[in-house]
């Protein structure tokens, strides 16, 4: 795979990875898009339990967020779409990690919204109100989950629902999705915090030909890199029997990278 050989944020032009034409990867890109589109059209799985719930609004966030992308491809906006190929590798990569064990990690993802909730009422009254008191007093039940004593004995909170790092849940899956994380994740992130590297890359780019050859370069690789994870998607989606009808996705879709 090409990716593996660029640094994505820029490289020499002697190890510059050939990729498809543009245009190419545009109509690759909205096929998908109108094939899942069409085989899905709201016909999600509506299944009360709690593991299907969670997998389809998972699935459906990740496909808005995939659209969203491809709405800004073309006008080579690959800076805001990096943030947003951030936003759905990691919408992906919960949604996977949550299969390995549905009924549990899916009621642990429902549960961390307290944690949420938690954090903004904090922000909003101060971390001794008697809000927040009683807060913790009526979700101590769900809270107790996602808190433990560290080294120096006191009580800290998880940061996320998994209660391990987005490193650890990649590692867990395996490939590809260490590898993505590697490359891809900081890379992206790198552009969704606004950081030096994103904001200053035109700098080392003065050259108008290289600047053209960098912005289309980088569009394609996060059209490729969309492309890859909502396929995985929608195979996950098919293989819990959540998509009624899915033949032509197996057969279309999946085939289109």
């Amino acid at each position: 795979m090409w990716l593996k050989d660029t640094l994505f944020v820029g490289w020499q032009d002697k190890d510059r990875p050939e990729l498809p034409p543009l245009q190419e990867l545009f109509a690759k890109y909205d096929a998908i898009r109108e094939a899942v589109t069409a085989a899905f059209h709201g016909e999600l799985s509506t299944e009360p339990k709690l593991w299907p719930h969670v997998a389809t609004l998972s699935f459906t966030y990740a496909f808005n967020t995939y659209k969203a992308i491809g709405l800004v491809l073309p006008h080579f906006y690959h800076e805001a779409a990096s943030s947003m190929l951030r936003q759905l590798w990691e919408v992906s990569l919960n949604l996977h990690w949550m299969e390995r064990d549905p009924d549990r990690r899916a009621q642990d993802f429902c549960n961390f919204t307290v944690m949420e909730m938690r954090k903004q009422i904090a922000k909003g009254v101060g971390p001794d109100a008697s809000e927040l008191k009683e807060f913790d007093e009526a979700t101590q039940r769900f809270q107790s989950k996602f808190r433990f004593v560290d080294r120096g004995g006191r009580t800290r909170s998880h940061d996320s629902f998994a209660a391990s790092s987005i490193e650890m849940r990649s590692k867990e899956l395996g490939t590809p999705w260490p590898e993505d994380f590697r490359l891809l994740y900081s890379l992206t992130s790198m552009h969704a915090h606004g950081a030096p590297g994103a904001i200053l890359r035109p700098t080392f780019f003065q050259e108008p030909s290289r600047a053209e050859i960098m912005d289309k370069d980088s569009t394609g690789l996060v059209a490729i890199v969309a492309m890859m994870l909502i396929t995985r998607d929608v195979a996950l989606m098919t293989r819990q029997g959540l998509v009624p009808n899915s033949t032509s996705i197996d057969r279309d879709v999946l085939e289109l990278l």
